[in-house]
């Protein structure tokens, strides 16, 4: 048998972005639907033995676990170092501030290292596949600071000038690439993930609705709060259909209540809804068990999905998987990632929305039964296949 490819994988489990960690978790479910033959060998870099844990719980049988320390991997440059940086690189080609050639290397022989870092940490990996989700700050700049924003897009700018390997989990942003970066002459791939859920079926139903105080039919967003998630649009329909008269309309959300970039954000929603009366109509549960997240969605009349920009919708994979009804915006994402047991509303179209949501208490929406595990093999299948590529 052929000697096995050594990946490193880069895991981190962050509740600011805990879509990245389900990402690696769903990588290496797909990678398990593989032939035992071609299943590679995967070095987990991160920060603790509680993360690997979480890791060792996919039952993935070649797996090895690498610290990842952070004084030895974490270099923070300030704003004015990044600009020296940026024009010297541009003059001389290489960064006059490098504070990082004091920290040690990797140490270890790796095929492969994804996500992909500049680090010199992993400077003596063969191969790296760097990852950009999404261009989500060229398009709502007013969703970030500015310091992020150029900070990001020196980012995208180094690997597009350096011929980088990237990955991208959409021909939606693979086409925001070029668009962006058109002379850029970096190898290009489209992943598009799949995901594989725990066990959350066998969670009661009736327990659930308890812990939660849910006690009618609802629908269910599960999204971070964050302003590009777009919940107002959802309150706004809410709020359209109860000055209707609409009874026993219920929406439920879930996710994490604190965006870094708008610390008032989840604070002007609550204001909202206090505002126009609407609080017997929705309910938000923070940030849940991903158990009790599935389920909920599962029982759910339909989730709603009302994001602004997205680079691969974690939540309309779930739905997908589950074979449950969507309600979407109209997003060219969106439109790339559902195919089916959809109904797309123009995102800033409450009306439109509100309408879907009567409809839909009110008949119960048809939905196509489709056979997801294919999904997750083709995942696993072109990841293995990128790897080879650059491999060769």
């Amino acid at each position: 048998m052929a000697k096995r490819l050594k990946i490193g994988l880069v895991y981190s489990y962050n509740k600011d972005w805990v879509a990245g960690a389900y990402y690696i978790i769903n990588l290496i479910q797909a990678l398990n639907k593989q032939s035992d033959e071609t299943k590679p060998e995967l070095i987990i870099l991160s920060h603790s033995q509680e993360e690997f844990q979480t890791v060792k719980n996919t039952g993935y049988p070649y797996l090895k676990f690498q610290q990842l320390f952070e004084k030895d991997f974490w270099v923070t440059y300030t704003l004015p170092e990044r600009i020296v940086n940026k024009i010297s690189r541009l003059l001389v080609g290489k960064n006059i501030i490098n504070r990082e050639q004091t920290h040690k290397r990797l140490g270890i022989k790796l095929d492969l290292l994804f996500p992909a870092s500049t680090h010199i940490y992993f400077s003596d990996v063969k191969n790296k596949l760097f990852w950009i989700p999404d261009f989500q700050e060229h398009f709502l700049p007013q969703f970030f600071s500015e310091e992020e924003i150029q900070s990001r897009k020196a980012y995208q700018q180094s690997l597009a000038d350096n011929s980088c390997s990237i990955v991208f989990s959409s021909n939606n942003a693979l086409e925001h690439f070029k668009e962006i970066y058109p002379s850029s002459r970096s190898k290009t791939f489209v992943l598009q993930f799949a995901v594989t859920h725990p066990n959350y079926k066998s969670i009661s139903t009736d327990r659930l609705f308890v812990k939660y105080s849910i006690d009618k039919p609802y629908f269910f967003c599960p999204n971070q709060v964050w302003a590009h998630k777009n919940h107002i649009a959802v309150l706004k329909a809410v709020k359209i259909l109860k000055a209707e008269g609409a009874k026993d309309l219920l929406v439920v959300f879930s996710g994490k209540e604190v965006d870094y970039r708008n610390p008032a954000f989840f604070g002007e929603l609550k204001n909202y809804i206090s505002e126009n009366g609407i609080e017997d109509c929705v309910k938000f549960l923070g940030f849940i068990d991903r158990e009790d997240q599935l389920q909920l969605m599962n029982n759910s009349i339909s989730v709603i999905q009302p994001s602004l920009f997205e680079g691969w919708s974690t939540v309309i994979e779930d739905a997908k998987s589950m074979n449950q009804y969507v309600i979407a915006s109209d997003i060219e994402l969106h439109k790339e990632q559902l195919k089916y047991n959809v109904s797309f509303f123009q995102p800033n179209d409450f009306t439109e929305l509100a309408n879907l949501l009567i409809k839909f208490s009110v008949e119960e929406p048809e939905k196509l039964k489709v056979d997801y595990h294919s999904n997750v093999k083709k995942f696993g299948q072109t990841f293995l296949k990128i790897v080879k590529e650059l491999d060769s």
